[in-house]
């Protein structure tokens, strides 16, 4: 086993010195550096945030919710601002919009996420209440990077945690994390040094060329998910694109951490590292050069759906949470309509009153739409009773739905596509889309 080089105020944490609390974060960190190799930890100066209720990653660095109450009555704070990425409880239910939301948590018939008293209960966890005591921001959303308001700087070492987020601040930003955030790394203001810590781990290795020009919303997301299958846990440099917009960014990084474990890319031209393909490279030549043909493309997109007829009975739109210009968009488009089958979008809790006072709640629910906030189906744990096939436009939410509900004598079924042919499926109650 390696050796981990500690500081003699990380030793005496270690020890016990600083209280219970301070010791497991110690000791989760120090197998977080023996795990990845690093040989010694980090001062955190970005942000930070991890998934609720969860001390820590693992069971066995967990401590009493007392000890976590004795410190907070004692004035304990975060060292860094921290940020909730999701609802406390398990099953989430959505925050607003959650008396639409016709769904059973934990798949018991008993349990309705639109009960004012399941609700209640759910955002109302202990651990919440004290986390928030000690400075997180609760944002629940998957999205968070979105809306925060407060955004590391470009080389700040971050703690973050969410599938998408993780390149958005490693690419987009040009700030440095891995998949590490936790109670242990917000509260103490560290983590290992490891992996997207290290100048020289954030080079691209892989050369991405394309046979079409990625453009539009849904080959952003598709190009991710093949990407993603093909990197791995690699750098890829990606070129041959169109200049991609925010929602494009958000579906290209959640696809691309779904497809494969993409924490970090360049785009040569558009994110900070990367002003030139020689720059993304570090100056080295590619270990190899793939292309994303349209071969690919069609393969990843047939892998995102899998449904035996055209008859879709809900649509969901929201994975990562829609961003205010989505939602002014999809209200555009919905304008004077009326959809059929249940329909659910999702956004960020801190974007709904904005969408409210907009004007977009009222137009959503006249089309038959519901706007809902901080969840989504996958974390819901369950979908409306009666739904076998759902159409998503989310590479990420069409790859992971299925695993929520493993019946195996009633498998759900995915439609996936652009969010124009979810529309028409909500509208018609049939699936009309295909790969162009």
């Amino acid at each position: 086993m390696h050796e981990v080089i500690l500081t003699d105020d990380e030793k005496r944490m270690l020890q016990g010195e600083s209280g219970l609390v301070a010791q497991k974060c110690m000791e989760y960190l120090l197998e977080l550096c023996r795990v990845s190799g690093a040989s010694r930890l980090i001062d955190l100066d970005g942000t930070g945030d991890f998934h609720t209720p969860m001390t820590s990653m693992s069971p066995y660095y967990e401590f009493p919710i007392e000890e976590l109450r004795k410190i907070v009555d004692e004035g304990a704070r975060f060292a860094i601002p921290t940020f909730a990425n999701k609802a406390p409880f398990l099953a989430q239910p959505p925050v607003q919009g959650w008396e639409h939301c016709d769904v059973c948590a934990f798949q018991n018939d008993e349990c309705l996420q639109s009960d004012p008293a399941f609700h209640h209960k759910a955002m109302r966890e202990e651990w919440y209440e004290l986390y928030r005591r000690m400075g997180m921001m609760t944002t629940h959303s998957c999205a968070n990077y979105l809306v925060d308001t407060y955004w590391p700087t470009q080389g700040q070492h971050c703690s973050w945690n969410e599938s998408s987020a993780i390149p958005y601040c490693n690419a987009v930003l040009g700030a440095r994390s891995n998949i590490d955030g936790s109670f242990a790394t917000c509260f103490l203001g560290k983590t290992a040094y490891y992996d997207m810590h290290v100048t020289e781990n954030r080079y691209a290795t892989v050369l991405v060329e394309t046979e079409r020009l990625i453009a539009t919303d849904t080959e952003w997301d598709v190009f991710g998910f093949a990407v993603g299958e093909d990197a791995g846990v690699h750098v890829p440099c990606l070129t041959g694109t169109a200049k991609p917009t925010t929602t494009q960014l958000q579906k290209l990084n959640a696809a691309m951490n779904t497809g494969g474990a993409v924490r970090m890319y360049h785009i040569p031209g558009t994110t900070p590292e990367a002003p030139t393909t020689s720059y993304a490279f570090g100056g080295k030549t590619p270990q190899r050069t793939v292309v994303i043909g349209d071969a690919a493309l069609r393969k990843a997109y047939d892998t995102l759906n899998y449904h035996t007829g055209d008859i879709v009975d809900m649509v969901y739109l929201g994975c990562p949470h829609l961003n205010i210009v989505d939602l002014m968009m999809l209200a555009r488009k919905l304008d004077g309509k009326k959809a059929k089958i249940p329909f659910y979008i999702m956004t960020a809790p801190w974007i709904y009153h904005v969408a409210q006072e907009m004007g977009y709640v009222e137009s959503f629910e006249k089309a038959g739409a519901h706007l809902m906030t901080g969840s989504c189906l996958a974390a819901m744990g369950a979908v409306p009773k009666g739904v076998k096939t759902i159409a998503l436009d989310s590479a990420k939410q069409a790859y992971y739905i299925t695993g929520c509900y493993p019946d195996e004598d009633n498998k759900l079924e995915v439609c996936y596509g652009s969010q124009d042919d979810c529309i028409d499926a909500a509208l018609s109650g049939r699936w009309r889309g295909e790969w162009k």
